[in-house]
Parts: C-alpha cells; structure tokens; sequence
C-alpha cells in the first residue's frame, strides 16, 4: 500500500472513531450495535485498502471498544465479544483478500506475457522476418532465372543457344562472372556424342567466358560413371585431393568444380561443367544456383538437339549419312557467294563409281550398299574436316573444296582414287575392289555460275570414263563431249 493510501486509511480510521464515540456517547443502550457497523467498514477497508486498511480498521475498532468500556458505556462482555468479532472479521477479510490476490496474478500471467516469453516471441518474429526475406530474394533470383531461360528457349541453334546460357549464368553468378570477377572460373558444356558413351565439348564461340583448359572429350571412366546410372550433382573444393574428378584438373591445375548434370526423362543429354583455379571457390549458394540454372537449360538444350536432329535428318541420306543433293546445292551457292566476295577460289569435286550396277546385278543390294558406306566412310576421311561431302546421285558423290585451287583439288582427287581403290568391301564373304572416275572444275576459272561449274565437273568425269574410267581429269575447255 502506498504512502498516499496509508494517509487516507489513517484519516478514515480517525474519522470513523470519533463517530463511533459520538454514537456510544449518545446512544449507550444500542451499545450492541457498535460491532455490526465496524464488520462492513473492516470488510470495505479490506476491499479499498487491502489488508493493511483492514487492519487499522480493525484495530481503531478494538480501540474504541476499550474507551467505551473505559467510558462505562459498554460493558466488559460487550467489549470482549466485539473485540472477537472483529478480530474472526479481520481474518475473513485476510483469506479473501490472498484469494482474490492469488487469482488475479493468475489472470494476469495468463494475459500478460512475462518478459522472457516476450524476448522469445521477439526473437520468433525476428527469424521469421529473417526468412521472409531470405524467401523474397530467392523468389526475385528464380524470376529472374525464369525469365533468362524464356529466352533460352526461343533459340533453336546449340551455338547461340549455349551463348545465351552463358549470359545468363553471368547475369546469375556475379561474384564469379561479373565486372569484379578475377576471371579464374572456366564455364564448358559438354554433350553425347552419338553411338557412344563419350560427352563432346561444345566449343564456345565468341564469347567472353572461357572454356579454355576442360578436355575435349569425356568417358564415362573420366565422370566415374556406373553403368546403367545417371550421373549426380558434385561440388569439389580441391580436385588435387579428390581423385574422382582429377582429370578434368588437367595441365591447367583447376582446383574447384561443379559438375551439374543435364537430365531430361532420366538420361543425360549434357553436362556443364564449373571450375576454378582457386581452392573452395564455389559456396554452397552457389551450387544450388548452378543447379537451378542447369534445370533450367535442359529444356532448352533438349528442344535445340530436337531441332538439330530434325534438320540432320532432312539434309542428310539416310543410308551413307552424308548430305543430300539439295543441301549440297544450297551449300555450293553460299561458297560460290563467299569466293565471289572474298576473292577466292572453290574446286568442286563430281566422282562415280566403276561398274556399281555389276555389283548389285552380281551380288545383290546388301553388298552394293555396303560399298556404298565404304565409299562414303573413305570420301570424308581422306577429303578434310573443311570439305562438304554429299552423295550427289545413286553411286555419284560431291566434294566441295572452298578456298582450294584447282592443282591442289587435283592432288586430292587423286589421293581419294587411290584411297577407295586400294580398300575392299568384305559382306557376307565377297571381297571387291573398287574403282572410281573422278573431274573436278573450279571458280573462277572453269565457270562463274553454279550450274556452270557443275556442268564442268561432269564434263570432266564423262572424259574419265571415256578414256577407260579409273581416272582423275581436271576441267579443260576442250571438253565439249555432252556428259552422261
């Protein structure tokens, strides 16, 4: 109770004895009624003023029965028993008030947090936020990684595709890529190769992240592969001390690797491969964002090998897998084009097969075709990575040399001759040589137009097969015999 209260108990106490004499002194028969009307004081004194109200109350009670009983106006039985009385009062109103107290700290803990629950409701409220916006910034990177794929998909070319995959996965890992990146991360993408289980690099072209120091292939012995299984994601902080992955360290001592596989209906249709010189360079974070981005490249580089497939399987002859006629034309004009413009030469190659309706009459067409596959296996082998080999009829095949003049086409014409005919086919038992006639025109000094240099390279073969086939001849002018 406080100072103040105290101070308004002892001034109502006082007040409420004075009254008491006054009534004791004008009123000495209702004696008896002293105590009745001190029982609810006490009790009210106890509600307003707790126990220490009671209290005084009750004391300045006892008092004045002691000066009434001093006075003569009341009785010493009288006194005693109001004396008891308000002392059984006193100790009611004691019980009452410690109930009343007890149940109301109860209430109050219950509605009022104490301050460590509060501290940790706090603390609750702080992480929450926390992870709201841990939650908000992932949301905003997978945006934007949703938006940089959309873009991916709209590109139906590997090369531009796979260059758009780099922006993008620049745009997403700038600590590693960006204006501030030390320029130690290597980025390469791997695809199948078809027929085997090798992946080959997609070599990146023109662009500012390098692939420079990954393999040019990769085995399956070299991924660790087991057979029959897909391969997982794998963070490598140090491949000096993690043998599984050491080949990919090569002579260029890469250090930390992400390898992320590309997966679509449970197959690999290509792998990207992150690595750096440094040790740990690549956290955590950044594992899950490759991840992310990798699943987000699947799909774009599946629809471009699709589209890729589609269109080797219209260009291509299903049998030999050399070009067709028509993308041959095509490309015959796009070179004609280039060697108008850049000043430079383009040879044309047209060569037949000797006899090759002997063979199919004689031994059938199992055997024809695998002469067939023999000649073209031998044609790309012997003529150069940069020549366009296409089978140009039934046993007629095209080779176009660009920038290569026309003694330099002849050396190589008679080098496939002689290529083709020191092999044979073995089919079922039957071994044969094979002859070829061979004639080769070249722009711009045979023919200015495309139908022109064909015309010439066929003029040439006609006088190969004239003069007892097996032979190579060279446009000339002279020939004017028209072409079979």
């Amino acid at each position: 109770m406080t100072r103040c209260g105290q101070n308004r108990s002892v001034l109502a106490g006082i007040y409420i004895l004075v009254l008491c004499l006054i009534f004791l002194g004008r009123n000495p028969e209702n004696s008896h009624y002293f105590a009745l009307l001190l029982w609810p004081l006490i009790i009210l004194a106890g509600y307003w003023e707790d126990t220490p109200g009671a209290l005084i109350v009750t004391v300045l009670g006892a008092i004045t029965a002691v000066t009434g009983r001093l006075l003569g106006v009341i009785s010493p039985a009288a006194a005693a028993a109001d004396i008891i009385a308000m002392g059984l009062i006193f100790g009611l109103t004691v019980v009452l008030n410690r109930d009343w107290e007890a149940r109301t700290k109860a209430h109050k803990a219950v509605r009022t947090p104490r301050e460590k629950d509060l501290a940790k409701v706090e603390r609750k409220a702080r992480l929450i936020r926390g992870q709201l916006e841990e939650y908000e910034s992932r949301l905003k990177d997978l945006i934007k990684l949703y938006e940089g794929a959309k873009s991916l998909l709209g590109i139906l070319e590997l090369h531009p595709m796979l260059a758009e995959a780099r922006s993008v996965i620049a745009r997403s890992l700038p600590r590693h890529f960006g204006a501030q990146a030390d320029g130690q991360v290597r980025l390469a993408f791997y695809i199948p190769e078809e027929g085997t289980d090798n992946f080959q690099k997609v070599e990146a072209r023109g662009h500012e992240i390098s692939d420079m120091g990954f393999p040019e292939r990769l085995s399956s012995s070299d991924l660790h592969r087991e057979p029959d299984k897909i391969l997982n994601p794998l963070r490598v902080e140090d491949m000096m001390l993690d043998s599984r992955l050491k080949v990919l360290a090569g002579d260029t001592a890469f250090h930390a690797l992400m390898l992320i596989p590309l997966i679509m209906h449970e197959r690999e249709i290509g792998i990207m491969l992150l690595a750096s010189h440094a040790v740990c360079a690549f956290s955590a974070a950044d594992f899950n964002q490759a991840e992310i981005l990798g699943k987000q490249i699947v799909f774009a580089l599946r629809k471009t090998l699709l589209y890729h497939k589609v269109q080797t399987l219209s260009i291509t002859d299903s049998q030999t897998g050399l070009y067709v006629r028509r993308h041959f034309q095509e490309r015959l004009r796009e070179e004609m084009r280039r060697g108008e413009r850049y000043n430079q030469f383009l040879s044309l190659i047209i060569l037949d097969l000797d006899h090759f309706k002997r063979i199919n009459d004689q031994y059938g067409h199992q055997v024809g075709d695998a002469v067939l596959n023999e000649t073209a296996a031998r044609l790309e082998e012997k003529a150069g990575s940069t020549a366009i080999v296409a089978r140009y009829g039934g046993e007629e095949f095209a080779v176009l040399l660009p920038n290569t003049p026309k003694a330099k086409a002849f050396r190589i014409a008679k080098d496939i001759n002689s290529f083709i005919k020191a092999s044979f086919v073995d089919v079922g038992g039957v071994q044969l040589n094979i002859t070829i006639s061979v004639g080769v025109s070249t722009y711009p000094e045979d023919a200015l137009e495309q139908e022109a240099l064909i015309t010439a390279a066929d003029q040439a073969l006609y006088e190969a097969k004239r003069n007892g086939r097996d032979l190579v001849m060279a446009y000339t002018p002279s020939f004017d015999h028209p072409a079979d």
